[in-house]
């Protein structure tokens, strides 16, 4: 497999990707973006995002974007971080990485910015509703981790519980009103993982290179 580019902003959602290809040890750069500096609007980038959003992947196969579907291509491609296919597991897998993907990842922006739904007026409900949902969903993704599937074992990481880390350094922390940020100690069995997993050096290497501090996942500066 010949190099890589991943197209990122500090502590988006890219951090996620970041994750997943230091723990694979493939070669690959960053291609870092100024938001402010309108560089996803640039021609350039529509090219390979037609929606202006990152994270995107240059890869040999062409330009992948989505968050999940990056994360999924690199398990396809490399054969590590996910029950491979027709193994034991996966379906259980997948429905939990698209959970992370398209409830919990949603979810957890309406935690960090409750104005975009419905502006400033509705921003305190929008929050509120949000940490009710995040504490439910987290719920069943506790009882999950008390099992312990291959995918989600704190010494054991996958491209799930990489999402994971990343959802819960923002949702404990970064909420827009601080009395939402949701307790990581509520959830015994994630909050195991998180502690593990930080610890991991290529997690660490991807920390010190995005600037999160000594400890992003498990305690997080705001």
């Amino acid at each position: 497999m010949t190099h890589l580019r991943l197209h990122a902003v500090n502590d988006w959602a890219s951090l996620i990707v970041h994750l997943a290809l230091e723990e694979l040890a493939v070669p690959y750069e960053i291609a870092p973006h100024d938001w402010d500096a309108g560089t996803l609007a640039s021609p350039e980038f529509r090219a390979l995002n037609p929606q202006g959003l990152l994270p995107v992947l240059e890869t040999p196969d062409g330009p992948v974007f989505e968050t999940g579907a990056i994360l999924l291509w690199l398990t396809e491609t490399y054969g590590r971080l996910a029950p491979p296919p027709g193994s034991p597991g996966r379906t259980q897998f997948l429905s939990w990485f698209v959970f992370v993907a398209n409830t919990l990842h949603p979810t957890a922006v309406d935690l960090l910015h409750p104005d975009r739904p419905g502006g400033e007026a509705l921003a305190g409900a929008v929050g509120t509703v949000a940490k009710a949902n995040l504490i439910a969903q987290l719920a069943l993704l506790e009882v999950e981790a008390a099992l312990l599937p291959t995918w989600l074992q704190p010494q054991n990481p996958s491209i799930l519980s990489l999402y994971l880390l990343v959802i819960l350094r923002w949702i404990t922390t970064f909420a827009a009103d601080a009395a939402l940020n949701v307790r990581l100690d509520a959830f015994p069995h994630l909050q195991a993982l998180v502690l593990a997993q930080e610890l991991r050096p290529a997690i660490a290497r991807v920390a010190e290179a995005e600037g999160l501090g000594p400890t992003p996942f498990s305690a997080a500066r705001a």
